[in-house]
């Protein structure tokens, strides 16, 4: 399959003016020269992808904004990050329709999923997280979550768009494996539209987010597709659609995209919602490139190790008097991070990503409750 077709290519002449030093030593100039070098259908060795989506939904139609290439430019002014195969295809094309766009979205996902090329989507709208989802179709243990103040399901008879797109992923993947919201405000999400969601569900509000910023990085570990609106940021960090005056602080953020950079099951990271307008606020657009550059350096971190080998892993048996057989364990010896066995009803394993806390749980007799949810929903896709 041949992408390029899909893109309007980037101009990369237009950005080399603008870095603080000289464009060698810039993440630009690494992505022009994978760029530059590519032959059209030769994406081996390619690790990661930058795609732009520059439309914003209104009601049933679309309109072209100007944000990823603005975000494109203050992050190719950001320093390089070292070895990495990492290109830029450009803009995606605009279709005739609404659901073109989505579709040819989709198209692009699911070809370099194939390829085992990680996507940056650079939008855009938010709805357009519908088009990354359906390149996951297929997939019986998707696992998607969302960094958000609000959650975008519908309120009532409403037609598509950024603020209800999620009715529509739950519509089109009713048997989900997993949804995530995170970082979300209380009083903008009443406790009823949790049951409009599906999947298992391990949702962070911002509050308890604070108390255990560390509490993401397993949820985000377990992540096939990270969809970031930049509501979920204070207006005072990045001013954009809504003035909230809670939300995330630009730090935070960026370790939020770091934790999902390292993951390794994370295929696609989208970053939305810039601006309602036709060009969001440079302060907003400066952060935007920011989350970028830390998601990437979270994917210099990578360890591609598998638990189920046992190779660099520590192994903690955990017996507990109500279970018949002892929880396995496993923790990383070079990134600390923790993992949970689950064996299935057909005798299947599989390995999720836990916490300590988790383990900590279960040495004082406790059954974890992360274990719990993830048998239930386990047992129920391989039943």
């Amino acid at each position: 399959m041949n992408l390029f077709p899909y893109f309007d290519p980037v101009d990369f002449s237009q950005y080399t003016d603008v870095v603080p030093f000289a464009w060698k030593y810039s993440m630009g100039a690494s992505i022009e020269k994978n760029t530059l070098k590519l032959q059209e259908g030769r994406l081996k060795n390619i690790e990661l992808a930058i795609v732009g989506v520059p439309f914003n939904s209104e009601k049933d139609d679309f309109k072209l904004t100007p944000n990823p290439d603005k975000v494109r430019q203050a992050f190719y002014s950001l320093a390089g990050v070292g070895k990495l195969n990492i290109i830029d295809f450009g803009n995606l094309k605009s279709s005739s329709s609404h659901k073109g766009n989505y579709l040819a979205l989709r198209d692009v996902v699911d070809y370099l999923n194939e390829l085992d090329i990680v996507t940056i989507v650079i939008g855009g709208s938010q709805d357009y997280s519908y088009g990354v989802c359906q390149a996951f179709m297929s997939d019986p243990f998707f696992s998607f979550s969302t960094i958000d103040a609000f959650l975008d399901v519908k309120k009532g008879v409403e037609s598509l768009h950024q603020s209800n797109y999620l009715s529509q992923v739950f519509k089109t993947l009713p048997d989900l494996f997993q949804f995530s919201l995170i970082g979300y405000q209380s009083h903008y999400v009443p406790e009823s539209y949790f049951k409009k969601t599906k999947g298992m569900g391990l949702h962070l509000r911002l509050g308890k987010l604070r108390d255990n910023f560390n509490a993401a990085e397993p949820i985000l570990r377990n992540s096939h597709f990270l969809s970031f609106d930049m509501c979920a940021l204070k207006h005072s960090e990045a001013p954009g659609r809504f003035m909230l005056p809670n939300g995330l602080y630009a730090d935070e953020a960026c370790q939020l995209l770091k934790y999902a950079g390292s993951g390794t099951r994370l295929k696609v990271f989208g970053l939305f919602g810039l601006s309602g307008k036709e060009e969001a606020d440079p302060l907003a657009v400066n952060l935007a490139a920011q989350l970028v550059w830390y998601f990437v350096q979270g994917y210099l971190l990578r360890d591609k190790s598998n638990p189920g080998t046992g190779v660099g892993y520590l192994n903690y048996r955990v017996e507990i008097p109500e279970l018949a057989s002892p929880l396995i364990f496993y923790k990383n010896e070079n990134t600390d991070q923790w993992w949970i066995q689950v064996q299935a009803v057909n005798g299947e394993i599989k390995y999720f990503a836990c916490s300590e806390k988790d383990y900590e749980v279960a040495c004082n007799n406790e059954i974890p409750e992360i274990w719990l949810k993830y048998v239930q929903k386990t047992d129920e896709k391989l039943k």
